[in-house]
């Protein structure tokens, strides 16, 4: 394997993992935010007297 090729290949590794990362942590906090936002309206449904 030549310079260049390895070169490539080791840039295009560690994008690749810092590309999973942040794809990874975006949905951890798209799933907390949904989950935040489902106990807040569970807790407000629970909270409201019924008329």
């Amino acid at each position: 394997m030549s310079d260049h090729l390895f070169a490539a290949f080791d840039i295009g590794l560690v994008f690749a993992l810092a590309l999973g990362l942040a794809i990874w942590q975006l949905v951890v906090v798209k799933r907390g935010i949904r989950k935040d936002r489902d106990e807040a309206a569970r807790r407000a449904a629970a909270d409201d007297p019924a008329p």
